[in-house]
């Protein structure tokens, strides 16, 4: 499975929930996804079919997020087509029948109207699985309902026993979303489905709110901020409530030279269509758009979204700010808001068609107008509002907790305002009480005799917009309580008002500080001349580590992406994303391996671009004084210390010049692992196995460093023993079952190993290890849930073996009743070896197969490991034993490797031969009879019978990775030389290779001792 998502989406490893979500969809169950926009809701559907090798179709409700998202996975190398109104190639519908792609997309209304027939040939080629995506417009509690999406249950009849999955992004209040998915699961049919509901925690963006008002002085400010957003690069969209407020920004932007494009409503199709295809490929970096462009955007690198304007739901602006950073690189959503906006509330309610549905929209309305005037964390309260605990009450990444506050005494205005509001019985809205404390004689207040209080005209020297600004500070803080019926609000004072309203007289009021807002400092009566309403300069995004002159080779990289994808008709971000080019800046791979190696570089990219790209990376780097692999230049070299002697004889030189860099030179793990040093890169997890033998073999280590940099945090490490008191650890994954998604593996395992070796008081003195650890606290909560509505999902299924595996460097001991340690002498044969070795993907130390087997003296373990590498059972690679036998059912992580196949006859006789590149070696195999994985032993049977005029020339895959040998291409007997994915290496070659006849070949087999026999 993770194969699968390094060949097509080049990451090694699956984000919380992913992978459980994939292994109930691969064996046949319905699944509900609720998780937050960029957390990888598409990668869940994405991954099966390539897998099953079957057909996933998608539904989706707009055509240019279909066009987007196919657009996208053909860059990864997947198959993937829409079926829509805008399809203009007339052979999709005959190839999607067949089965010819991966992933299928259509909308709702195509999917009602296709014929039975075509469901019926489908299901024949093979379904893997039905995915809504957008689901939450199946109900009506969501706040994009389409009736399209109620006739999806018709597919159920005719799909039986294909899995349906529903995917929404949509958070939204918590009684709300019970009753949102309960309409999805229940509209699709679903059979006890798995529900995953993820965190709404966006952590990578940075929320900010600013009064302003409208006018030629804001508009001038503005544009500048968004002026100095292209210049910091990525892309921006902003959000307007109005068609009117879209065409005026768009002026003014034009006005100032800045390209822009716009999208709303009133706009034909076509203009419609070439604004949003311009923005997706980079031709212009900023948007200026209604809702309408809110859901039909797959844009990565979107760094700021504006809103202008109070949104008409929280719902709806969590949405359309989720756009912003999807890629994980710090974003920010800023939100400009005048109190007219507030006003809106009969526009929106319009669109109610029952009473329930017109008090949700004013619920909502009224959530994102107190989420405007919020003084306390923005973070906090959404969460809190879509039902998610949020422990802190500083996020550190909005504006209310970073910028500083200032306090005043208002209880005398605040005394007004409420006996005020008291006295008109809190059956008015806001506008009625703040008029009477200024004195208004409107015949409103006159008829209700309202002029006749004793409070009428007391506030006369305040401006409105102050009072209503205290109004909502009150509200904020439970003092007043605002309610509505049908579409109108009033006010009234609340038991806590009421609590301070009796404490108080007309001469006295005990203390009540209020956070001051912009609108509330009263000699600030032109905001907007000092810049509110504007941000006066965001906080500055971390760099991830880059130098300034690496910063530079990032924006070089950046447009070379975006000529690159120009040349290509793509868009720039479906080459490779920004955290990726990122990566590649910090590590300047020099050579195509190293490359591959970066983390969100696919096999597609490497196939296509990677040639490209790596001499691109070589000139700018060149340019740039920067050298390559990721080793840093020291402007100012430090004083050289005496270097440590390697004399622990135990310790193997990888192993002790991984424990130096790491510990004396000071690189991380990612640095040692593709070290220009080394003939070709490694995983990090080997780097801390290679440190944790070190450490083991008395080299000192700092332990509060290695934990920072896997993430290991205190409350990880306790949550890890009290899971380990109630399950044990002899598997991983019971342990994994009983913890946050967010904790990996690898902490786990690390955990483990560092309980093993008596270092946890080290690292958290307060722990008494081997006691059982309290429970976390109240208030310490999970972010997010997991959800099984059924008991029928097998909990024994593997997890690509690592619930086998406690820890493949420690040291493996079996334990009798009273807990004394006893060893078991295992004496060595090949199935033995080959049992055992299956477990541990990541290969085997030498060290480790000789204590396991310590039954066998070392040179008979040695001599078998030779013989099973002669006969291709199982390879070397860092000194670390891993399979290579398909016909004993074991398989190897190929995930890296470069697999051909040639195939031609030999002195009459029909012969294939296969060639892998595991980056460091060379394998050569071959078939004869077909099916059937040869060792070496046979080919040299086979090849001692072939004619004195034939020669075989056994070229090394280095050369293979770019193309035939150039003896191959002369020869003009060739008629096929074709790579293969690598699954298809063991025990299968296609049958539809051509035969070719081999010439101009001059050499035998290689002398290198990986190929005897």
């Amino acid at each position: 499975m993770e194969s699968t998502l390094k060949t097509y989406f080049g990451f090694s490893n699956f984000r919380p929930y992913q992978k459980e979500i994939v292994e109930n969809i691969l064996r046949g169950k319905d699944c509900l996804v609720v998780m937050a926009t960029g957390s990888g809701k598409s990668l869940c559907y994405q991954v099966p079919p390539l897998i099953a090798k079957k057909t996933a179709v998608v539904i989706s409700p707009l055509i240019s997020l279909m066009q987007d998202q196919v657009m996208a996975l053909k860059q990864r190398g997947i198959r993937a087509e829409n079926l829509s109104s805008a399809q203009s190639d007339s052979n999709v519908y005959a190839n999607a029948q067949r089965g010819g792609y991966d992933i299928l997309y259509m909308t709702p209304e195509k999917a009602c109207m296709l014929a039975a027939s075509f469901w019926s040939r489908l299901l024949d080629s093979g379904i893997c699985l039905l995915a809504v995506d957008e689901a939450h417009c199946i109900s009506e509690w969501g706040h994009n309902f389409r009736v399209e999406y109620k006739q999806l249950d018709k597919l159920r009849d005719v799909l039986l026993d294909v899995p349906f999955v529903g995917l929404t992004a949509t958070a939204t209040e918590k009684l709300v979303i019970s009753r949102v998915c309960d309409d999805i699961i229940k509209s699709l049919k679903m059979n006890s489905p798995h529900v995953t509901i993820g965190s709404f925690d966006r952590q990578n963006l940075f929320y900010s709110v600013k009064s302003f008002d409208r006018g030629n002085a804001f508009m001038n400010e503005l544009v500048k901020e968004i002026s100095t957003c292209v210049d910091k690069g990525g892309s921006t969209i902003i959000y307007c409530t109005t068609v009117k407020d879209v065409e005026e920004i768009f002026r003014s932007l034009k006005e100032a030279r800045i390209e822009a494009g716009m999208y709303h409503g009133q706009m034909s199709n076509k203009a419609r269509e070439d604004s949003h295809r311009s923005f997706i490929r980079d031709d212009f970096y900023v948007m200026v758009a209604t809702i309408a462009f809110g859901m039909g955007i797959d844009k990565s690198n979107i760094r700021h979204v504006i809103h202008y304007g109070c949104p008409k739901s929280l719902e709806s602006y969590y949405q359309e700010s989720g756009r912003c950073g999807r890629d994980g690189i710090p974003s920010f959503c800023q939100l400009y808001y005048t109190r007219s906006d507030f006003a809106k509330a009969e526009f929106y309610c319009a669109e109610a068609q029952t009473p329930e549905q017109r008090k949700a929209i004013m619920e909502s309305f009224m959530a994102a107008q107190r989420y405007c005037m919020l003084t306390t964390c923005r973070r906090k309260f959404l969460l809190e509002y879509f039902g998610e605990k949020y422990s802190s009450d500083s996020c550190g990444t909005c504006d209310n907790c970073t910028n500083s506050k200032k306090e005043s005494d208002l209880s005398r205005e605040a005394f007004l305002l409420m006996a005020c509001i008291q006295s008109c019985g809190g059956h008015w809205g806001l506008n009625l009480p703040v008029d009477v404390l200024r004195g208004s004689r409107s015949k409103k207040i006159v008829d209700a005799n309202l002029d006749k209080l004793p409070f009428h005209g007391l506030g006369k020297d305040i401006p409105a917009n102050w009072w209503k600004a205290l109004a909502y500070q009150l509200i904020s803080q439970d003092y007043l309580t605002e309610t509505f019926k049908d579409i109108y609000k009033t006010v009234r004072v609340g038991p806590k008002g009421m609590k301070f309203l009796n404490s108080c007289s007309p001469d006295y009021q005990p203390p009540l500080y209020l956070i001051l807002t912009p609108e509330l400092e009263i000699d600030n009566t032109s905001k907007n001349a000092v810049g509110y309403g504007v941000v006066n300069g965001l906080p500055q995004a971390e760099s991830d580590g880059l130098s300034q002159v690496e910063d530079q080779l990032y924006k070089l990289l950046v447009e070379e992406r975006r000529k690159l994808a120009r040349n290509h008709g793509t868009a720039p971000y479906a080459l490779c994303g920004d955290q990726t080019l990122r990566r590649i800046t910090s590590l300047r791979p020099s050579t195509r391996a190293r490359l591959a190696n970066v983390d969100g570089v696919n096999q597609y990219f490497m196939t296509k671009y990677g040639d490209c790209f790596v001499q691109v990376i070589q000139q700018l780097s060149k340019d740039l004084g920067l050298s390559l692999d990721g080793e840093q230049i020291q402007e100012h070299p430090m004083p050289s210390k005496v270097a440590t002697i390697h004399t622990n004889k135990r310790l193997t030189s990888a192993k002790f010049e991984a424990w130096k860099m790491w510990q004396e030179d000071g690189f991380t793990f990612q640095q040692i692992a593709n070290s220009a040093r080394r003939a070709a890169p490694i995983k990090e997890t080997t780097v801390q196995e290679y440190i944790f033998e070190a450490a083991r073999e008395g080299c000192s280590i700092d332990w509060a460093r290695f934990c920072l940099e896997i993430g290991l945090t205190q409350e990880i490490i306790k949550n890890v023993l009290t899971a380990v008191e109630k399950v044990g650890k002899d598997k991983l994954k019971p342990i994994k079952n009983e913890l946050p998604e967010e904790v990996t593996y690898s902490q786990i395992k690390v955990c483990l190993i560092l309980q093993e070796m008596g270092k946890l008081e080290v690292i958290v003195p307060s722990l008494q290890v081997g006691c059982k650890v309290d429970e976390p606290q109240n208030g310490t909560s999970k972010n997010s849930e997991v959800h099984e509505i059924s008991n029928d999902v097998d909990t024994k299924q593997h997890v690509d073996g690592i619930d086998d595996l406690t820890c493949s460097t420690r040291k493996r001991q079996k334990l009798d009743a009273s807990g004394a340690e006893s060893r078991v002498g295992l004496e060595v044969n090949e199935d033995s070896v080959l049992d055992w070795l299956k477990n541990f993907e990541n290969g085997v130390l030498l060290s480790d197969i000789l204590e396991h087997f310590s039954g066998s003296k070392e040179e008979s373990v040695v001599d078998l490991l030779k013989r099973m590498e002669a006969e291709f059972l199982i390879f070397k690679k860092n000194n670390l034993y891993k399979l290579i036998s398909a016909s004993a059912g074991y398989f190897p992580d190929m995930s890296s490797a470069y697999c051909y196949y040639i195939e031609g006859e030999i002195a009459g006789h029909h012969h294939v031969v296969v060639v892998v590149d595991f980056g460091d070696i060379a394998r050569i195999d071959g078939e004869i009879p077909r099916g059937e994985l040869i060792r070496s032993r046979q080919i040299k049977e086979a090849l001692s019978n072939r004619s004195e005029r034939e020669e075989i020339d056994w070229v090394s895959a280095t050369d293979l990775s770019s193309g035939p040998p150039r003896s191959m291409v002369q020869s003009s007997h060739l008629s096929r030389f074709t790579p293969i994915e690598t699954p298809d290496i063991l025990g299968h070659i296609p049958s539809s290779a051509a035969p070719c006849v081999f010439g101009d070949f001059t050499n035998t087999l290689p002398s290198s001792p990986e190929f005897a026999s």
